[in-house]
């Protein structure tokens, strides 16, 4: 007879701990945990006003990759992607990790020579990365034309084979379970509504449930980074903009790759369970509210059907969205703001859940140590100030 259990006791926060970290998503979850088995912080909250997962890390598209731009990005997602492949059995929870493999479109000689110039920066850094022809490409994906009759023909592609998907949800319970193994209190429903700072020095969160003290607090709050802002008398450099997805009937199995076109902002996988999840560009405006769009949802299935016109049939069946917090660089923002003891891991963008082993490593060392990893020090709030930009996108 099956036994009603549930898999995750939460707690209600105490009075005080040695770490408060504000966000119940993935980059909070993952930085409890890297902080209570690798640096022995003993007590350690985690807070999160709706429940876990709420943000971004329950509404992405499931992509993990590496094919990055920058010198200073390649490593660290390299690293992340890598960290992926045994998260399942260090966590003791089945992730579904999927290395599939990714494939980034090109409609043009001028693209396909970008392709090129990226691909040997990427190779240099120790990521795998192939050029494939329309002719090769048809080969492994014998339902996308690429023939001349899309208004854009696909000239070739670059193939990252280590890409792939990992299960979000399977991700977040990972984290959440193994937090609380290791004694973090993961507590639901409590909303931080201010900062407490005396001197240059924090020194605990306010809540809806009452004051919390702490001699560490971390913000891994995904799209909501401007609240923080406000609470510290801050102006973060970032903007809040949603991002549309949507996904479709059950299917037969044909696609076995994650199938990209930079482009024309769509990219495309099939489920385990055999639904296409489409994925878009970030919408054209600022705002905080999560919402879907016919226009949207339209365009999209306008362009994959270009590329896939055996898809003409199939039904959108759900839509939803997830607000990405961006810099002008499209690098986040991690380490500290200028008050001690007070830490950021934000402005992901759409780059968040791919990062989020490697993240949560860096984080916890950063709060452990008082030292700012070398493999995240470019990605400093001081950055702005200085003018050190890291050039993920051509500014």
């Amino acid at each position: 007879m099956a036994k009603m259990q549930k898999l995750l006791q939460y707690k209600e926060p105490g009075k005080s701990y040695d770490v408060v970290i504000i966000g119940g998503g993935l980059h909070g979850l993952a930085t409890a945990y890297y902080l209570a088995r690798y640096h022995k912080v003993g007590r350690i909250a985690v807070l999160e006003r709706r429940y876990i997962g709420f943000g971004g890390s329950g509404r992405n598209t499931e992509m993990v990759r590496a094919n990055k731009r920058a010198h200073e990005t390649l490593p660290f997602y390299k690293e992340s992607l890598e960290m992926w492949d045994g998260l399942s059995a260090e966590l003791e929870w089945n992730l579904m990790v999927q290395k599939k493999g990714l494939i980034a479109l090109a409609h043009s000689d001028f693209e396909l020579a970008s392709m090129r110039m990226m691909s040997d920066s990427q190779r240099r850094a120790g990521i795998k990365i192939d050029m494939l022809s329309p002719s090769e490409l048809k080969k492994m994906i014998p339902s996308l034309d690429t023939s001349d009759k899309p208004a854009l023909p696909i000239f070739g592609a670059q193939f990252h084979p280590e890409g792939g998907t990992v299960h979000h949800d399977a991700a977040v319970w990972g984290y959440a379970m193994a937090c609380a193994r290791y004694g973090v209190d993961i507590c639901v429903g409590v909303d931080v509504t201010g900062i407490n700072i005396e001197g240059e020095r924090v020194t605990g969160v306010e809540t809806n449930v009452g004051t919390i003290a702490a001699g560490k607090v971390h913000a891994a709050v995904g799209g909501y980074s401007s609240e923080i802002g406000r609470m510290i008398g801050m102006k973060f450099p970032v903007t809040t903009i949603p991002m549309q997805v949507m996904t479709t009937d059950i299917m037969q199995p044909f696609l076995d790759y994650y199938v990209a076109s930079p482009r024309l902002h769509f990219y495309t996988q099939q489920t385990l369970k055999g639904d296409l999840i489409l994925g878009g560009p970030l919408d054209h405006f600022q705002s905080w509210n999560s919402y879907t769009t016919y226009e949207e949802s339209a365009d999209r299935a306008f362009k994959i059907m270009e590329y896939f016109p055996d898809l003409a049939h199939v039904r959108i069946v759900r839509t939803w969205s997830g607000l990405c917090d961006c810099t002008g660089d499209s690098a986040p923002v991690m380490g500290g703001c200028g008050i001690d003891g007070l830490s950021l891991d934000i402005a992901w963008g759409y780059y968040g859940f791919k990062s989020v082993p490697a993240s949560g490593k860096y984080s916890a060392e950063y709060i452990a140590t008082d030292q700012m990893p070398e493999k995240i020090k470019a990605f400093g709030l001081d950055r702005f100030y200085t003018r050190q930009l890291v050039r993920e996108i051509i500014l």
